[in-house]
């Protein structure tokens, strides 16, 4: 049986969610540091980010040299650039969003690698590193969380442009993530969705 790709995303057009991706006008740069086993899994989240997002530059890789080769030096980034990732100095960000930060980095793979990247990458460790305080509830519950208060990658970025610029419209990730946790549980047997509850649906 034949496959149909989608061209932008290269997922299958049965768990692609390009159509459903508006625009969102940020003026906050966003770069992700993709851990490399989280590139073409259809549970990920940074394709609505790559789809929606102005200002979004996604670099994948797990060591200096890796992240240097798809275009991001770590030990470069200069001033005005941020880390979103909890660790012992970090600031609450819905406390007092910082003026100076322009450009955010924010990480995504599970959480293990996610500090896995941190940890073989020390330059992030020097960036002022903020966590979130009082995110949302995720409604991402195709993929288990680690805990209460992760959000997905996406939920992230939207939670942290919506307290960087309050009057930017992040409705289109909403959106964007409500279709892909409809279209991947649609993949699920009928059997099975019980596990996942029904937050998708508020």
């Amino acid at each position: 049986m034949s496959r149909t790709l989608c061209d932008l995303c290269g997922l299958h057009t049965r768990l692609c969610v390009c159509d459903a991706c508006l625009p969102v006008a940020n003026q906050t740069a966003i770069t992700i540091l993709q851990h490399p086993s989280e590139v073409g899994r259809a549970k990920g989240t940074v394709r609505v980010l790559a789809q929606c997002l102005q200002s979004c530059r996604i670099c994948i890789g797990e060591s200096p040299v890796e992240l240097a080769r798809g275009g991001v030096d770590t030990d470069s980034l200069g001033s005005g650039v941020g880390l979103l990732f909890p660790g012992p100095d970090s600031r609450p960000l819905e406390s007092a969003p910082p003026s100076d930060i322009k450009h955010w980095i924010v990480l995504d793979g599970t959480w293990r690698k996610a500090a896995k990247l941190v940890h073989l990458n020390p330059a992030l460790k020097t960036l002022p590193s903020y966590h979130l305080v009082a995110p949302p509830p995720s409604r991402y519950i195709i993929r288990k969380a680690p805990g209460p208060g992760y959000l997905a990658t996406a939920e992230a970025v939207a939670h942290l442009l919506a307290t960087m610029e309050p009057g930017l419209d992040t409705t289109p990730i909403d959106h964007a993530m409500k279709v892909l946790v409809q279209r991947l549980l649609a993949q699920v047997p009928a059997s099975l969705r019980h596990r996942y509850g029904s937050r998708e649906e508020g």
